[in-house]
């Protein structure tokens, strides 16, 4: 890696982990207007859709129960926003991938996070034929970013399973954000927060 671009990597890290400290601290952001009505989600590898989704900020604090019985819901972020721009144009990655999101402005995330993947533990019909139309869950927010050298390689093929994440980590394919010196997973940021929505599984 040249002398350049290990520049232009730490400039990233530090731009990410400084939006991510100011968005978190904060209770929620507007809503863009713009916002699809409907995310499609990574599950298992099969693509479910989020209908509606409803965001409760810092429930970590304020419903701990509710907190402690979510899902993980993962947010794998491509780095191709700036921080200043609210753009709404749809993007291909050099391999000829759209991210899921392309782009959605979710409350509490900041700009530079607009385009990115959903990747959930489960959703319906999985592991029963297909035949679950939907359901309502909870699901806690955590945020992984995209090494840049690796989301905009012409090779590149996406995480579409929570399997796949500790590999993919241990493997480099995401940045290090988490500011905290001493958490469990540098590549993870728990944003607190949590997803109420239905999804419906595409074999419904």
């Amino acid at each position: 890696m040249s002398r350049s671009m290990i520049h232009s990597r730490v400039r990233f890290i530090a731009t990410v982990v400084a939006a991510l400290t100011i968005a978190l601290s904060l209770p929620g952001g507007p809503a863009n207007a713009d916002k699809p009505a409907i995310d499609p989600s990574w599950a298992d590898g099969q693509l479910v859709y989020m209908i509606g989704p409803h965001l409760i900020p810092n429930a970590i604090a304020t419903q701990p129960n509710l907190y402690a019985h979510s899902e993980e819901l993962y947010l794998l972020v491509y780095p191709i926003n700036n921080a200043q721009s609210n753009d709404q144009s749809p993007q291909t990655l050099p391999s000829g991938y759209q991210p899921n999101c392309n782009p959605c402005y979710h409350p509490g995330v900041p700009p530079q996070f607009a385009y990115h993947d959903h990747v959930l533990t489960g959703a319906p019909g999985l592991g029963n034929q297909g035949t679950a139309g939907q359901y309502k869950g909870p699901w806690k927010i955590i945020l992984l970013v995209y090494n840049p050298a690796v989301a905009l390689a012409p090779t590149f093929s996406p995480v579409t399973s929570v399997s796949d994440l500790d590999a993919a980590e241990a493997a480099g394919v995401f940045l290090p954000v988490n500011p905290d010196p001493n958490a469990a997973n540098k590549y993870e940021i728990d944003t607190g927060n949590v997803l109420i929505c239905p999804l419906v599984s595409p074999h419904a």
